[in-house]
């Protein structure tokens, strides 16, 4: 199964760039994976938060192509246990989805549009987190997601 993430704009803070990097390196062991960064569109006075939303929505699906599975994370998603989300991953695989979409959006969030479009829509937690974080725990949750599926000691 290829992996792709997509993600609005580029994360702000080295050190949570770093974490990515980090289970970028390790989940190439279990997939190989892109990383599209589509242009995050400038929030102002001008310009609604639902402009917003649409603009960067439309530039996510210029990049997801058709084929694969798309997730979309969203706060009013579906949200799932580590062990639930590694059965998620393992029934797309065994199912014959090759290509697996991750998306993320920016800080307003996504457009309702895309968020249909979407085959699953799932969620962190009922907290709000940084876009930026999210991307983090994401990444750390398909890694870990693997590793529950290999049965490597990393869940412990």
């Amino acid at each position: 199964m290829e992996f792709h993430l997509v993600v609005v704009g580029k994360t702000a803070f080295p050190e949570i760039e770093a974490g990515i990097k980090r289970y970028l390196d390790r989940l190439i062991h279990y997939a190989p994976i892109r990383i599209h960064v589509v242009r995050g569109e400038k929030i102002g006075k001008n310009v609604s938060e639902d402009k917003v939303r649409q603009i960067e929505s439309e530039r996510i699906q210029k990049v997801v192509s058709a084929g694969g599975h798309v997730v979309v994370w969203d706060q009013r998603g579906k949200q799932l246990s580590s062990a639930a989300f590694a059965e998620l991953l393992q029934r797309l695989r065994s199912g014959g989805t090759s290509t697996l979409w991750m998306v993320i959006g920016g800080p307003l969030g996504l457009s309702p549009g895309l968020l249909k479009q979407a085959d699953t829509v799932l969620s962190l937690s009922n907290m709000t987190f940084p876009h930026d974080i999210a991307r983090l725990l994401v990444v750390e949750q398909v890694y870990r997601g693997f590793t529950i599926l290999e049965g490597t000691p990393y869940h412990k």
